[in-house]
């Protein structure tokens, strides 16, 4: 796989909108979103989910285990 860069990590989901938004979700249901810088390469997301999907317009939509849909706005201003 010389094309393939390994990312540390273990997801059982994964999406990316963009380079610079790619969402995770591992199988204790954990969400990340990744750096982009390899020493951290996962940053951790307060919530719960299943499912996980990115937008190119950098929105980001999730499902969890009851099937109940989230929106994550904690990067939209107050």
């Amino acid at each position: 796989m010389a094309d393939w860069k390994q990312i540390s990590g273990a997801l059982t989901a994964i999406s990316a909108g963009s380079r610079t938004s790619v969402w995770g979700v591992n199988a204790g249901g954990s969400i990340y979103r990744f750096t982009n810088h390899d020493a951290s390469p996962w940053v951790l997301i307060p919530g719960g989910l299943t499912g996980i999907g990115a937008g190119v317009d950098g929105t980001v939509w999730g499902v969890n285990s009851a099937g109940n849909i989230y929106r994550y706005t904690g990067d939209l201003p107050g």
